[in-house]
């Protein structure tokens, strides 16, 4: 299924993978379906994070029909740029690769 147009997906594995809180965060929910990361590892620190790691896997969801105004609340709650960088990334749904975006620690996303 592609991408709504001016729409982008997510993908999710930390506190955004909660409902309430994504909908605290944007004000509504999204078409979600589960997905791994193949190629990154889940890291706890005071924040999930993912970092790149060969032969990684990290489960989570890829939400669908993020459109901009949901995309900038969700940069500013992951403090984008700061805290984090949103990257394109392929995540597998149901057996296909499938384009999206994911937030990296800042820490390690440049690398």
């Amino acid at each position: 299924m592609p991408a709504a147009a001016g729409c982008v997906r997510l993908f999710v594995y930390g506190t955004l993978v909660d409902e309430r809180q994504l909908a605290t965060v944007t004000g509504r929910a999204f078409p979600r379906r589960p997905a791994t990361l193949p190629g990154f590892a889940r890291l706890d620190g005071r924040y999930p994070y993912v970092v790149p790691r060969a032969g990684g896997l990290v489960h989570g969801f890829v939400l669908d029909g993020i459109d901009a105004t949901a995309l900038a609340a969700l940069d500013a709650y992951e403090e984008e740029g700061r805290l984090y960088d949103r990257r394109r990334a392929e995540v597998v749904v149901d057996g296909e690769r499938v384009a999206c975006e994911v937030y990296l620690g800042r820490d390690v996303a440049s690398g």
